[in-house]
Protein backbone atom coordinates (compact mmCIF):
# COMPACT_ATOMS: atom_id res chain seq x y z
CA UNK A 1 0.00 0.00 0.00
CA UNK A 2 1.03 3.96 -0.71
CA UNK A 3 2.32 4.98 2.44
CA UNK A 4 2.12 8.88 0.69
CA UNK A 5 -1.27 9.03 -0.16
CA UNK A 6 -4.54 7.00 -0.39
CA UNK A 7 -5.47 8.03 -3.54
CA UNK A 8 -6.44 5.89 -6.16
CA UNK A 9 -4.89 6.42 -9.71
CA UNK A 10 -7.74 8.21 -11.42
CA UNK A 11 -8.77 15.14 -15.80
CA UNK A 12 -10.53 17.18 -16.85
CA UNK A 13 -13.54 19.09 -15.24
CA UNK A 14 -12.98 22.18 -12.78
CA UNK A 15 -12.72 22.22 -9.46
CA UNK A 16 -15.80 23.40 -7.18
CA UNK A 17 -13.81 25.83 -6.29
CA UNK A 18 -10.43 26.73 -8.10
CA UNK A 19 -7.74 28.85 -6.57
CA UNK A 20 -9.55 32.28 -6.90
CA UNK A 21 -8.24 35.39 -8.70
CA UNK A 22 -8.89 38.59 -7.18
CA UNK A 23 -10.49 41.31 -9.38
CA UNK A 24 -9.06 44.17 -9.26
CA UNK A 25 -11.36 47.38 -10.99
CA UNK A 26 -9.77 50.26 -12.32
CA UNK A 27 -10.99 52.72 -9.82
CA UNK A 28 -12.25 50.85 -6.88
CA UNK A 29 -13.73 52.72 -4.38
CA UNK A 30 -11.92 53.08 -0.46
CA UNK A 31 -15.20 51.09 0.92
CA UNK A 32 -15.22 48.19 -0.99
CA UNK A 33 -11.23 47.81 -0.82
CA UNK A 34 -11.41 48.15 2.85
CA UNK A 35 -14.27 45.40 3.35
CA UNK A 36 -12.17 42.88 0.69
CA UNK A 37 -9.57 43.55 2.73
CA UNK A 38 -11.79 42.59 6.00
CA UNK A 39 -12.51 39.09 4.58
CA UNK A 40 -8.83 38.34 3.22
CA UNK A 41 -8.37 39.15 7.38
CA UNK A 42 -10.81 36.57 8.24
CA UNK A 43 -10.04 33.33 6.36
CA UNK A 44 -9.78 30.53 8.62
CA UNK A 45 -6.81 29.11 10.19
CA UNK A 46 -5.59 25.83 9.35
CA UNK A 47 -6.75 23.46 12.17
CA UNK A 48 -6.38 20.04 10.76
CA UNK A 49 -7.65 18.66 14.68
CA UNK A 50 -10.96 20.07 14.18
CA UNK A 51 -13.91 17.57 14.22
CA UNK A 52 -14.30 16.61 10.09
CA UNK A 53 -17.60 16.93 8.14
CA UNK A 54 -18.88 14.06 7.48
CA UNK A 55 -19.04 14.45 3.68
CA UNK A 56 -19.61 12.86 0.25
CA UNK A 57 -17.10 14.32 -2.62
CA UNK A 58 -16.55 13.77 -6.14
CA UNK A 59 -12.82 14.06 -7.57
CA UNK A 60 -11.18 13.58 -10.77
CA UNK A 61 -7.29 12.15 -10.91
CA UNK A 62 -4.83 12.79 -13.99
CA UNK A 63 -1.26 11.03 -14.17
CA UNK A 64 0.87 11.87 -16.58
CA UNK A 65 4.27 10.03 -17.26
CA UNK A 66 7.27 11.43 -19.64
CA UNK A 67 7.66 8.33 -21.43
CA UNK A 68 10.89 10.15 -23.62
CA UNK A 69 13.02 10.31 -20.37
CA UNK A 70 14.32 7.20 -18.44
CA UNK A 71 10.79 5.44 -19.44
CA UNK A 72 12.77 2.21 -17.82
CA UNK A 73 12.35 3.41 -14.49
CA UNK A 74 8.66 4.45 -14.50
CA UNK A 75 7.55 1.35 -15.98
CA UNK A 76 5.19 0.43 -13.65
CA UNK A 77 4.02 3.75 -13.66
CA UNK A 78 0.71 4.53 -16.08
CA UNK A 79 -0.67 7.64 -17.38
CA UNK A 80 -4.15 8.25 -17.50
CA UNK A 81 -7.37 9.63 -15.59
CA UNK A 82 -9.98 8.48 -13.28
CA UNK A 83 -13.24 9.73 -11.65
CA UNK A 84 -13.88 8.41 -7.96
CA UNK A 85 -16.07 9.31 -5.28
CA UNK A 86 -14.79 9.89 -0.97
CA UNK A 87 -17.12 9.27 1.45
CA UNK A 88 -16.10 10.30 4.84
CA UNK A 89 -17.44 9.11 7.98
CA UNK A 90 -16.65 9.44 11.78
CA UNK A 91 -15.52 6.03 11.73
CA UNK A 92 -15.42 5.02 7.89
CA UNK A 93 -13.46 6.41 5.09
CA UNK A 94 -14.73 4.79 1.44
CA UNK A 95 -12.92 5.68 -1.74
CA UNK A 96 -14.92 4.23 -5.08
CA UNK A 97 -12.91 3.66 -8.38
CA UNK A 98 -15.99 4.19 -10.74
CA UNK A 99 -14.74 3.16 -13.87
CA UNK A 100 -12.37 0.14 -12.24
CA UNK A 101 -15.65 -1.00 -10.10
CA UNK A 102 -12.49 -1.50 -6.99
CA UNK A 103 -13.66 0.47 -3.49
CA UNK A 104 -11.15 0.63 -0.78
CA UNK A 105 -12.56 1.76 2.78
CA UNK A 106 -11.25 2.31 6.31
CA UNK A 107 -12.56 1.74 9.42
CA UNK A 108 -12.24 1.84 13.13
CA UNK A 109 -13.42 0.35 16.24
CA UNK A 110 -11.80 2.60 19.20
CA UNK A 111 -8.37 2.16 18.52
CA UNK A 112 -8.34 -0.92 15.98
CA UNK A 113 -8.60 0.20 12.50
CA UNK A 114 -9.65 -2.32 9.50
CA UNK A 115 -9.24 -2.00 5.67
CA UNK A 116 -10.71 -3.59 2.64
CA UNK A 117 -10.34 -3.80 -0.74
CA UNK A 118 -13.16 -4.19 -2.43
CA UNK A 119 -14.15 -6.01 -6.14
CA UNK A 120 -17.48 -5.08 -6.87
CA UNK A 121 -17.63 -6.53 -9.78
CA UNK A 122 -16.91 -10.06 -8.21
CA UNK A 123 -18.86 -8.86 -5.21
CA UNK A 124 -15.78 -9.86 -3.08
CA UNK A 125 -13.93 -8.09 -0.68
CA UNK A 126 -9.99 -8.42 1.27
CA UNK A 127 -10.67 -7.57 4.77
CA UNK A 128 -7.11 -6.62 6.56
CA UNK A 129 -6.97 -6.26 10.08
CA UNK A 130 -4.31 -3.99 12.49
CA UNK A 131 -1.58 -6.55 12.26
CA UNK A 132 -2.24 -7.68 8.86
CA UNK A 133 -1.87 -3.35 7.90
CA UNK A 134 1.49 -3.30 10.13
CA UNK A 135 3.05 -6.86 8.37
CA UNK A 136 2.56 -4.72 5.08
CA UNK A 137 3.83 -1.76 6.29
CA UNK A 138 0.96 0.19 5.69
CA UNK A 139 -0.27 3.86 6.90
CA UNK A 140 -2.45 3.56 10.01
CA UNK A 141 -2.85 7.52 10.47
CA UNK A 142 -7.02 7.70 10.29
CA UNK A 143 -6.30 11.64 9.74
CA UNK A 144 -4.25 10.97 6.73
CA UNK A 145 -6.77 8.83 5.06
CA UNK A 146 -9.44 11.30 6.07
CA UNK A 147 -7.73 14.36 5.11
CA UNK A 148 -6.73 12.59 1.82
CA UNK A 149 -2.94 13.95 2.77
CA UNK A 150 -0.41 13.58 5.19
CA UNK A 151 -1.23 16.16 8.13
CA UNK A 152 2.38 16.77 8.74
CA UNK A 153 3.25 17.32 5.21
CA UNK A 154 0.34 19.82 4.57
CA UNK A 155 1.52 22.07 7.11
CA UNK A 156 4.99 21.98 6.34
CA UNK A 157 4.12 23.42 3.49
CA UNK A 158 4.30 27.31 2.65
CA UNK A 159 1.31 29.79 2.34
CA UNK A 160 1.03 31.34 -1.04
CA UNK A 161 -2.78 32.84 -0.83
CA UNK A 162 -5.77 32.76 1.31
CA UNK A 163 -9.26 34.22 0.70
CA UNK A 164 -12.88 33.31 -0.36
CA UNK A 165 -14.71 31.90 -3.56
CA UNK A 166 -18.27 31.46 -3.75
CA UNK A 167 -18.43 32.21 -0.16
CA UNK A 168 -15.86 28.92 0.30
CA UNK A 169 -12.54 29.80 2.44
CA UNK A 170 -9.28 28.84 0.67
CA UNK A 171 -5.94 28.56 1.56
CA UNK A 172 -3.53 27.98 -1.27
CA UNK A 173 0.30 25.86 -0.33
CA UNK A 174 3.36 24.58 -2.19
CA UNK A 175 6.74 23.47 -1.29
CA UNK A 176 8.64 20.16 -1.11
CA UNK A 177 7.92 17.01 0.80
CA UNK A 178 9.68 13.76 1.05
CA UNK A 179 11.37 14.83 -2.38
CA UNK A 180 7.87 15.32 -3.93
CA UNK A 181 6.92 18.91 -5.52
CA UNK A 182 3.11 19.75 -3.86
CA UNK A 183 0.75 22.31 -4.90
CA UNK A 184 -2.28 21.90 -2.66
CA UNK A 185 -5.42 24.91 -2.40
CA UNK A 186 -7.35 23.18 0.56
CA UNK A 187 -10.67 24.25 1.27
CA UNK A 188 -10.56 25.15 4.86
CA UNK A 189 -14.58 24.90 5.90
CA UNK A 190 -14.41 21.27 4.89
CA UNK A 191 -10.72 20.15 5.66
CA UNK A 192 -10.51 18.90 2.01
CA UNK A 193 -8.40 19.42 -1.62
CA UNK A 194 -9.82 21.59 -3.94
CA UNK A 195 -6.29 20.86 -5.81
CA UNK A 196 -3.99 18.17 -5.42
CA UNK A 197 -0.66 18.70 -7.73
CA UNK A 198 1.97 16.11 -6.92
CA UNK A 199 5.21 15.64 -9.37
CA UNK A 200 8.44 13.26 -8.69
CA UNK A 201 10.61 12.94 -11.37
CA UNK A 202 8.96 12.46 -14.66
CA UNK A 203 5.56 11.50 -12.98
CA UNK A 204 2.68 14.13 -12.21
CA UNK A 205 -0.65 13.75 -10.95
CA UNK A 206 -3.09 16.65 -10.06
CA UNK A 207 -6.73 15.48 -8.52
CA UNK A 208 -9.52 18.14 -8.47
CA UNK A 209 -12.97 18.58 -6.77
CA UNK A 210 -15.76 18.66 -8.67
CA UNK A 211 -17.93 18.60 -6.06
CA UNK A 212 -18.89 17.86 -2.47
CA UNK A 213 -21.93 17.58 -0.42
CA UNK A 214 -23.04 17.09 3.00
CA UNK A 215 -22.62 13.09 3.30
CA UNK A 216 -26.63 12.86 4.19
CA UNK A 217 -27.75 14.79 1.13
CA UNK A 218 -25.39 13.36 -1.11
CA UNK A 219 -26.44 12.25 -4.72
CA UNK A 220 -24.68 9.27 -4.95
CA UNK A 221 -24.42 5.96 -2.32
CA UNK A 222 -22.01 3.22 -2.09
CA UNK A 223 -22.52 -0.04 -2.75
CA UNK A 224 -24.04 -2.10 -0.88
CA UNK A 225 -21.76 -5.01 0.21
CA UNK A 226 -23.41 -6.83 2.89
CA UNK A 227 -23.44 -10.01 0.89
CA UNK A 228 -19.77 -9.54 -0.16
CA UNK A 229 -17.39 -12.98 0.45
CA UNK A 230 -15.23 -11.43 2.61
CA UNK A 231 -11.17 -13.11 2.35
CA UNK A 232 -8.78 -12.29 5.23
CA UNK A 233 -5.74 -10.74 3.74
CA UNK A 234 -3.98 -13.65 6.08
CA UNK A 235 -5.71 -16.61 4.25
CA UNK A 236 -4.29 -15.27 0.48
CA UNK A 237 -1.73 -17.66 0.71
CA UNK A 238 -4.26 -20.46 0.99
CA UNK A 239 -5.71 -19.64 -1.65
CA UNK A 240 -3.47 -18.74 -4.18
CA UNK A 241 -4.40 -21.10 -6.66
CA UNK A 242 -8.28 -19.61 -6.40
CA UNK A 243 -8.24 -17.47 -10.38
CA UNK A 244 -9.63 -14.65 -8.83
CA UNK A 245 -6.95 -14.20 -6.09
CA UNK A 246 -4.55 -14.86 -9.15
CA UNK A 247 -6.51 -12.40 -11.02
CA UNK A 248 -6.29 -9.53 -8.44
CA UNK A 249 -3.53 -10.37 -6.24
CA UNK A 250 -1.43 -7.41 -8.34
CA UNK A 251 -3.66 -5.11 -6.81
CA UNK A 252 -4.39 -6.31 -3.79
CA UNK A 253 -1.89 -3.90 -1.44
CA UNK A 254 0.81 -6.06 0.26
CA UNK A 255 -0.68 -8.63 -2.13
CA UNK A 256 3.24 -9.70 -2.86
CA UNK A 257 3.88 -10.80 0.82
CA UNK A 258 1.62 -14.09 0.03
CA UNK A 259 3.42 -14.56 -3.43
CA UNK A 260 5.01 -17.55 -4.31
Amino acid sequence: MNPRSPLLLLLAGAALLPLATHAHPSAPAAADRSAAAAIERTVPPLDLAAPLAEVAASYVTTRTVDEGRHAHDHAHERAGEAEWRFFREHDRIDVENLAARTGERWQRDGKTQFFFKVFHADRKRFEYRTDDLIVINATLSWQQHALLIDPQVLQSLSLREAGWRDGYPFRHYSGTANGEKLDVVWRVDLNLPVVLERERGDVRERTLLKAVHPLAQAPWTRPDQSDYEVIDFADIGDRERDPFVQRVQAQLPGGDVHHH
